[in-house]
Parts: structure tokens; C-alpha cells; sequence
């Protein structure tokens, strides 16, 4: 079965089905925590809500669940549930569903086309046809994604590299992913992608590590540029990446000009993630090369023209939550990014371990001598991907991790 009907495969009732059970782990897990005695028995979906009918001995009163609900909202992520006791004294949670996004990652990539090697979706145009991002196109060195808070930056990141994950071998593709931790922070969108297996180290969050590892891309790129090799293709994706130029900023902002400037010659690709396109560190020769830019919405008209660099551009004007411009040189395409929600995002890791042929064929930073608490390897449990991280002599399993990147979300 190739790549393209495995994710035919993956329906919407498949995919309905995974959430259901994996909101009933939730459930259950919250009622744990509270020392509540109830499980999740069963339900019915309906189109604006879902309801668990729940086997429980809730004698208390509605007083001691009001945490419970708390709890239940920040696990769920959901914008309201309530507890019910129905004429028949039987409890039921019902939680109100989210809204669809308008373009599905899952449910774009069946109808595309085998994609050649190293090709992200980006999304979909004014047209109803979808927009890809061919990183092997020598005209597509790197990428900025600029847009303020809220305009779907971060999601189109993660949509980015899931993409490349589901129909690219690991022998062929690797991914990098920077996160860096900063005041305020409490979303971790792109945490889950650590468990793809394309990734050549856990999710990076440190900033001091983060630069450390721009430094091992850059001896990795001048090691390809002296025996004149491409592969695997690298695509490092760093979102906010104003965050890493603080305390390490002639660092990191010296890694970044040389990975940049040369980078895509030893198939090294950057997408830079920003939330002030008019900053300082974007300079011009920055911009330079950065010939492709994906613009959601900004502040102001100064900032659309800083990100785009097309007068007239009128990216203050985009609606944000994925609506977004795609500007190479003059040409500019208004498109709907692609949207991968942690319960697909879930099914879609699971589906990807199934398959994935072994031994595991993505090297670890270690290959490029990275530091040995920064390896990993991986294991399936009970049908969910789980990291273990490899120390010297502690390998311990850290079960449910990626359940609980679920709940912080």
C-alpha cells in the first residue's frame, strides 16, 4: 500500500473514532485525579456536541465537581462541558465540539497526487486548488512565516512538518524543530512533534541549546559543501525565533547568516518563524535569503510591507486563524493554511510508527555529535508513540507523554 492510500484511508469516522476513545482517556484520567468513581460507558455524537454516558457512583452533589469541570476544560480543550444527571438518575458529560477548520490537513492529502521527495502542503488557494511547498525547487532556499499572535503561524509550522513526516522516507528527510521557551509561554503546539520519528532530537526549548545546535547544522553544512553531498534534506523550522537572539544573539544571529546564505546548497532549509516582520535582526540581507514568505495577519501597513516586501500588500487586512499570503519575488497567492488538530495529529502518529520500516533510519544529533542526553528512540505502547530518552545508564519509559502534550494544549 503506497503513502497515498494509507492516508485515503484515514476518514473522518476513523479519525472521530480515535478522538472519542482518547477523550474518554481524558475523562477517566481527570475523575482519577478528582477520586471520583466513574468511566466513560459509551455516547452518541451529535453535530454541535458530544455526550459520554458515564457509569458513576456520584453521590456528593454538584458541589464537589465544580474543579472537576476546571479540569475537564483545560484537558479537553473544549469551550464548555457540563455534567448532567438525567430522570433516570444516570450521570453524562456532554462537551460542545469544535468548530471544523476550513481546509483539513487529513483530509487535503488524499486528494493530492504522489508529491515528489521533500514537499510540504501549505494549504489551499482562493481557487479550491492546493499549495505546496517544494523545498527541492532551487528557487525555495528558506521560508519566513511572519503574522502576530493569533494570525496561525505556529499551526502552520506544525502542519508543515507533519506533511513532510507522512510522505517522506526518514532516509530522505529530517526535521529539526526550535521552540524556544519565553515569557508567558504556555502552549506547546509543536511539542507533539517530537514523537515523529523524522526528528533528529526532541523539540528544542532551551535557547542555549538551541544555539549549540544552529552551530552543529553550520559544521554539518560546510561538511557537505566539502565532499559535495545533499542528503538527507535537513528542514529546521524555528518558530519565534526573536526569542533565541538575547543572551546568545551574535551567536545565533552568526549561524543564522551562514546557514542561510549557504544552507540550501548542502540541503539545509530554515522556515523562521516571526511575530515583528519590522525587528532590527530582520536585516536586508536577512531577507535576501528568505525569498519566500508566508504572511498572516499583521499589526499595520509598515509591517505587511516589511514581510511581504510588496507595497500594497495588505496583509493587516487578512482575517488571521490560517488566513494567509504566499509571496515569492511579485507574485502573491492568498491561501487557507492546511490545519492538523492534536486528536488527527494523534492518529496521524500512530499511523506513521505502524509503518515506518526499522532500524529507526533518522540519526540523532549524536551522528553530528551532539551531546549524548539529547539522543532518543522510540517505542510503541498500547498503540500510542512514546520517547524515551537515552541517558547512560537510566532508560526509563515515560509512559502516556504524549496524552499529557494533549492536556497541556
Amino acid at each position: 500500500m503506497n503513502e497515498r492510500e494509507t492516508w485515503q484511508r484515514m476518514n473522518k469516522e476513523e479519525r472521530l473514532r480515535n478522538q472519542l476513545e482518547l477523550q474518554s482517556r481524558q475523562i477517566e484520567r481527570v475523575f482519577s485525579t478528582h477520586q471520583v468513581s466513574a468511566r466513560v460507558a459509551g455516547g452518541q455524537v451529535e453535530t454541535q456536541s458530544i455526550r459520554f454516558d458515564l457509569q458513576s457512583h456520584l453521590e456528593s452533589g454538584l458541589h464537589r465537581l465544580r474543579g472537576l469541570k476546571r479540569d475537564l476544560l483545560s484537558v479537553l480543550g473544549v469551550a464548555d462541558v457540563n455534567l448532567v444527571k438525567d430522570e433516570r438518575g444516570q450521570w453524562r458529560l456532554d462537551i460542545v465540539r469544535p468548530h471544523e477548520p476550513p481546509v483539513s490537513l487529513l483530509d487535503l492529502l488524499p486528494l493530492l497526487p504522489e508529491l515528489p521527495e521533500s514537499t510540504a502542503v501549505l494549504g489551499m488557494d482562493e481557487e479550491g486548488a492546493p499549495l505546496l511547498l517544494p523545498f527541492a525547487d532551487p528557487d525555495i532556499t528558506h521560508v519566513l512565516v511572519a503574522g502576530c499572535e493569533g494570525s496561525g503561524k505556529t499551526s502552520l509550522l506544525r502542519t508543515l512538518a507533519v506533511s513532510l513526516a507522512m510522505t517522506n522516507r526518514q532516509s530522505k528527510l529530517q526535521l529539526l524543530v526550535i521552540d524556544p521557551d519565553r515569557p508567558g509561554k504556555t502552549n506547546r503546539q509543536l511539542a507533539p512533534l517530537m514523537f515523529l520519528p523524522h526528528l533528529l532530537s526532541q523539540v528544542i526549548a532551551d535557547p542555549e541549546d538551541a544555539g549549540q545546535t544552529l552551530q552543529i547544522l553550520m559544521d554539518e553544512m560546510e561538511h557537505r559543501l566539502k565532499h559535495e553531498t545533499l542528503q538527507p534534506t535537513i528542514v529546521t523550522l524555528i518558530d519565534n525565533v526573536e526569542a533565541l537572539l538575547g543572551t546568545y544573539s551574535e551567536a545565533v544571529q552568526a549561524a543564522l547568516a551562514a546557514l542561510l546564505q549557504r544552507g540550501a546548497e548542502a540541503g539545509i532549509h530554515l522556515v523562521l518563524s516571526s511575530s515583528h516582520p519590522t525587528a532590527p535582526w530582520l536585516s536586508s540581507v536577512m531577507r535576501a535569503n528568505l525569498p519566500l514568505r508566508l504572511v498572516g495577519q499583521v499589526r499595520d501597513e509598515a509591517e505587511s510591507l516589511a514581510a511581504t516586501a510588496v507595497i500594497g500588500a495588505e496583509a493587516d487586512y487578512l482575517l488571521g486563524e490560517g488566513d494567509f499570503l504566499a509571496v515569492a519575488d511579485d507574485s502573491q497567492v492568498h491561501f487557507q493554511a492546511a490545519f492538523i488538530g492534536n486528536y488527527d495529529l494523534h492518529l496521524t502518529l500512530e499511523t506513521i510508527h505502524r509503518n515506518r520500516p526499522r532500524p529507526l533510519l533518522a540519526q540523532p544529533l549524536e551522528a553530528f555529535g551532539a551531546p549524548e542526553e539529547l539522543q532518543m528512540h522510540w517505542q510503541r505502547d498500547d498503540g500510542f508513540p512514546q520517547q524515551a530518552i537515552v541517558l547512560e545508564e537510566d532508560d526509563e519509559d515515560d509512559s502516556d507523554l504524549y496524552e499529557d502534550d494533549l492536556e497541556e494544549e
